[in-house]
């Protein structure tokens, strides 16, 4: 049997989780409240390093230096196949947020070209 793969908040230790140590002080981590710790990335808000990161494309610089974006990415991350086969409701979700973001983006593209 394969180790269980760690969330994020395992991971970098944050405490932001559910009952964590810190939720008092900083609140408990919107990846933990969504079921994403093997997709945090993919979520606005995250506060690591002690820093908001805010958008999926403001954190990107930093995400794909992160040790669970490395592992978990679904691109080109080593146990990425494990996370799809492990967790499917997370993938729905990571899934949804794609799209969603997708649109958003398009819909900006759309609007921008229409004013020119």
């Amino acid at each position: 049997m394969t180790a269980p793969l760690p969330n994020c908040w395992e991971m970098k230790k944050c405490g932001r989780e559910k009952g964590g140590p810190k939720v008092g002080e900083l609140g408990e981590c919107i990846a933990s409240k969504e079921g994403l710790g093997h997709s945090c990335w993919a979520i606005a808000g995250t506060l690591c390093g002690g820093i908001v990161q805010g958008t999926e494309a403001q954190k990107e610089g930093s995400c794909i230096r992160c040790q669970t974006y490395i592992e978990y990415n679904r691109m080109s991350g080593a146990k990425s196949c494990d996370v799809l086969q492990t967790f499917p409701d997370e993938e729905k979700k990571h899934n949804e947020m794609l799209i969603k973001n997708l649109k958003t983006n398009y819909e900006i593209y759309e609007e921008t070209n229409r004013e020119k």
